[in-house]
């Protein structure tokens, strides 16, 4: 049930609507597959941060930081805890490590018109789209080392369409996400080569690059 107080001083009604009671229930219900008997003992931040996940795929403790008031070191060994039960997986290290729900990938194209102004088709991994961006980077992908300019030749013609996210290209090109963020897409849009969706936020949990035209 939301919450109102009234401020009679202000003349001001104030609504607060808590997050859990907006969690929609077909995600519910997929967080309870995840999570077991254990789900109804998880605090508030718990469930936002595994809800967070579902929704974007990935997350990090700044991102989380956005829509919750607790400190970072608390939200941090929220996602600690988390990920030794086995709800979350990470990957990276630091400041840059991302966390998603253990058990389930992130889907490789999820674009949303709400946040991103171009194609809001979703792609799969059997999609024929995405049969021609495999075919793309196969010269990559199906090679353990790749001439450095090759591989830049091949990202620039991934991202030529559309946003692609860091994960998807890592795993069009068979490659470490660490390894492409800091090898090729982190310079790569230094030197104007690539353009992110969202600029100045490079943790945004739907950050993806596409090459600048």
């Amino acid at each position: 049930m939301p919450l109102v107080t009234e401020k009679l001083d202000l003349e001001m009604t104030s609504v607060a609507l808590p997050m859990l009671s907006m969690i929609p229930e077909n995600v519910e219900k997929e967080l309870r597959e995840i999570v077991g008997n254990d789900y109804n003992k998880l605090s508030e931040l718990d469930r936002i941060v595994l809800v967070l996940a579902h929704r974007f795929g990935e997350v990090a403790n700044g991102d989380i930081q956005h829509y919750r008031h607790e400190h970072p070191r608390e939200i941090g060994e929220c996602l600690k805890r988390l990920t030794q039960k086995g709800w979350l997986k990470s990957s990276g290290h630091g400041r840059g490590t991302r966390y998603q729900l253990g058990g389930r990938e992130p889907d490789l194209f999820t674009v949303s018109s709400e946040h991103y102004e171009g194609s809001s088709e979703h792609y799969t991994s059997d999609s024929e789209h995405y049969r021609h961006l495999l075919a793309i980077a196969a010269p990559v992908r199906e090679k353990g080392r790749a001439n450095k300019t090759l591989v830049e030749r091949t990202i620039l013609l991934l991202c030529a369409d559309d946003f692609i996210s860091l994960r998807t290209l890592a795993d069009l090109l068979n490659r470490e996400p660490d390894s492409v963020r800091n090898h090729y897409v982190g310079p790569m849009v230094k030197h104007g080569l690539l353009e992110p969706r969202f600029p100045g936020h490079p943790n945004h949990p739907q950050q993806g690059y596409r090459t600048r035209r």
